[in-house]
């Protein structure tokens, strides 16, 4: 194929992945919808106690920090049955989902900075209903996005949004079909367009899938766009190895979350919620699915806010696809902190883990803060902390830092094995063209034949 038709597949291929990701819902039907606005966070046990008015699609419900609560009612339509329903709801800011019981479901926002296409606004219902069932959601939202506030970067000293703004409206809320076949080809072709970008222009296994894809593209069209048709088709190369001397990456789930950054602290309670329900609702349905979060006092927000929810990540846990990341109470600054502080740090945070997990953390996990003191590797080793993950620093914009994998000496001569996932992020997308940078730009890939990728979204 020569290089005008190569260009020309490679956008209709692009297409046909946009075209599907529209159409991963369908046949939809809208909710009914009704709201409670207040100034500051109200309870699930204290909802009830607000009043409140209809709400549809298109109009705004609050602005800058205020919450709310909904209450989303429906009915699966009869001719459902046996097909999987979902709940779309973008709510134009952030929200947790739940149940009538209390059980919350996952979280829901409209955004990313990190990703233009990232958008979390569907939720599983029923994977095979019966039709006919009644459907009652509530979601406890706020008036944010996923970064606090839209900003005017040089704002006058009279501005009257000097400090930000944020209205949240009302954009979907409805039931719909989920189509699990066409969701998975949007899947299959993503990869397939990631190794399209970061394959060599003149390799036979970029020229072969980009044919592969192209003979699919033609059936596809022919079956009338039945998903499973194109996903038999482009299979053989979905399942191909990778070279004898590609590296191995061990994926981890991970949110990072800050503490204290954009938002009030009531706000990183609520962030900590919607964060780890999404992802015990992600184990259920991919059993090899494992999360790692840190910071104890992230667990301990959720413990005296969200018991249920805390119980079920100490479930998780206990059964393996939970990993307790970090010694430290919090992702403690390491440039003024003295030591004693740090010593503190470390004491508090492994003993909730041990207290509350019966887990013996050994490892520091500071993926965000700006500097690194060299007593760090003394003070670790003394703590039982013999491992160490970081990524701020090879983020410098005059000197790179020359390792990715390394023992990190201190001043006393104590040691930890160091390791900055080679991505140059703690917020993959595990996209093929991301991976293949990151085997590339591995500074040790003559030698270690491993490294972490971190994906998710902070």
């Amino acid at each position: 194929m020569n290089q005008k038709d190569t260009l020309i597949a490679i956008r209709r291929i692009e297409q046909v992945y946009h075209r599907a990701t529209a159409a991963i819902v369908k046949e939809a039907v809208a909710l009914e919808a009704a709201f409670a606005v207040s100034s500051e966070p109200v309870k699930f046990i204290e909802r009830t106690k607000l009043s409140y008015i209809p709400i549809k699609t298109g109009e705004i419900w609050g602005r800058t920090w205020e919450s709310a609560w909904f209450r989303l009612v429906g009915t699966v339509p009869a001719d459902w049955s046996g097909k999987t329903v979902v709940a779309q709801l973008d709510l134009g800011g952030e929200g947790l989902v739940y149940l009538p019981d209390g059980k919350a479901l996952q979280g829901i926002t409209n955004g990313s900075v990190f990703d233009t296409e990232f958008g979390r606004d569907i939720v599983r219902l029923h994977d095979s209903c019966s039709g006919g069932e009644p459907v009652e959601l509530w979601v406890d939202a706020t008036a944010s996005g996923l970064f606090g506030m839209f900003c005017d970067l040089d704002p006058g000293p009279k501005a009257t949004n000097r400090y930000g703004c944020y209205d949240a409206r009302v954009n979907v809320i409805r039931l719909g079909l989920f189509d699990t076949d066409m969701w998975h080809l949007t899947l299959d072709l993503r990869v397939l367009l990631g190794l399209i970008k970061s394959l060599p222009e003149k390799s036979v296994r970029r020229a072969r899938i980009i044919r592969t894809a192209m003979t699919g593209l033609n059936e596809y069209a022919k079956s009338g766009n039945i998903p499973c048709v194109y996903r038999e088709i482009l299979a053989p190369e979905l399942t191909k190895q990778a070279s004898a001397s590609s590296l191995s990456i061990t994926a981890v789930g991970h949110a990072h979350i800050d503490t204290a950054w954009l938002w009030p602290v009531s706000e990183t309670i609520r962030k900590c919620a919607r964060t780890f329900a999404t992802q015990l609702a992600l184990m259920e349905r991919y059993p090899g699915y494992v999360f790692g979060a840190s910071q104890p006092q992230h667990y301990d927000f959720v413990k005296n806010s969200y018991p249920e929810l805390y119980l079920r990540i100490k479930q998780a846990a206990a059964d393996g696809k939970w990993e307790l990341q970090g010694g430290m109470w919090v992702e403690a600054d390491c440039n003024v902190t003295g030591g004693e502080s740090l010593v503190r740090q470390l004491l508090h945070g492994k003993n909730y883990f041990k207290d509350e997990f019966g887990v013996d953390v050994d490892n520091l996990w500071l993926p965000d803060v700006f500097g690194y003191s060299a007593a760090l590797p003394q003070i670790l080793r003394k703590s039982g902390i013999a491992y160490f993950l970081t990524q701020k620093l090879s983020w410098n914009q005059i000197n790179e830092f020359p390792y990715h994998t390394f023992i990190w000496q201190g001043i006393d001569g104590s040691e930890v094995l160091a390791h900055f996932p080679p991505e140059n992020t703690y917020n993959s997308q595990l996209a093929p063209e991301s991976l293949v940078a990151a085997q590339n730009q591995f500074k040790e890939n003559d030698y270690i034949d491993e490294f972490i990728s971190l994906f998710g979204v902070g």
